[in-house]
């Protein structure tokens, strides 16, 4: 089991993902799709962007046509990001779905092109989780090949602190 450790004590990500999904932390939902185009090789990093377009060469992009960037996410979500936490992200394309879990970035994410989930520390103004525990090359295979066909991701966002 992931476990990270904030100002609160140790929190399980599963125990975070069941809150997030029963609306008990901020969380924020909004639709996106996959695209021709999308390796998800990267072992680093994972993006959604809001680019309608995507090139092999945006090896980290998962989902493209966002309805959001990072700082637009709600704004309950955004004070959350700022705290010690962790945060979730569901990439759900219907009948496959993954979860990605790390920790809170610290500071409010401010871009209006991008969100992006990083295993390492980095933060950025598109940042929206560090230290995660997946990034594109580790997502569901099944989902990423749904997401090759375009299909339409709904992807959640929610912090616990």
């Amino acid at each position: 089991m992931y476990i990270l450790t904030v100002a609160s004590g140790p929190v399980a990500a599963a125990d975070c993902l069941d809150r997030v999904l029963r609306g008990e932390t901020p969380s924020d939902v909004f639709l996106a799709r996959g695209h021709v185009n999308i390796t998800a090789a990267n072992r680093r990093t994972l993006e959604i962007s809001k680019d309608p377009y995507v090139t092999r060469r945006g090896d980290c992009i998962v989902a493209c046509c966002a309805e959001k960037a990072a700082g637009e996410l709600s704004r309950e979500v955004l004070q959350a990001l700022a705290s010690r936490g962790v945060v979730v992200v569901v990439i759900d394309a219907g009948d496959v779905w993954d979860v990605v879990t790390g920790k809170t970035p610290g500071a409010a994410p401010t871009s209006r092109w991008r969100i992006v989930i990083r295993k390492s520390r980095y933060v950025d103004d598109s940042t929206v989780a560090v230290s995660a525990d997946k990034a594109a090359a580790d997502l569901n295979k099944a989902l990423i090949a749904q997401l090759r066909q375009g299909a339409p991701v709904r992807v959640v966002v929610g912090v616990c602190i």
